[in-house]
């Protein structure tokens, strides 16, 4: 089982392609997911049955419209939600962790530092 990705290149974002899903009602593993740099962001407060996938060019056209000039250089990564809603985060890069942790213990992205692990430096701009 994979238990952390970055996803920074351009053929890691396919549009339309699903690259989170999580349905847990139940006690097991914690996701957590991290993007960075974020430029701009739309969000809810929950989300059940969330799918993160790349926008479609008529969905980034108009998000992008929205959001202004600093948006165009970054990905946009549509957050939706079983009850239909779309949101989105524009940012460089998505990355996620799965722990067996407590809900409440730290995430172990919080002290993720690029500059600290040469291995996981994301580039600042997509390639």
């Amino acid at each position: 089982m994979q238990t952390d990705a970055w996803l920074n290149q351009d053929d890691d974002f396919t549009p339309g392609r699903v690259l989170f899903r999580s349905e847990r009602t139940f006690d097991g593993p914690r996701i957590d997911v991290l993007f960075k740099p974020v430029v701009a962001i739309q969000t809810g407060m929950v989300y059940d049955g969330l799918v993160i996938r790349c926008a479609t060019p008529e969905e980034r056209s108009r998000i992008v419209a929205d959001a202004g000039e600093s948006a165009r250089r970054s990905r946009v990564h549509i957050l939706e939600n079983s009850d239909g809603r779309t949101d989105y985060v524009i940012s460089a890069a998505v990355g996620w962790a799965t722990d067996n942790e407590d809900s409440g213990a730290p995430s172990s992205l919080a002290f993720f530092f690029g500059a600290t692990d040469p291995a996981r430096i994301l580039p600042t701009e997509p390639s």
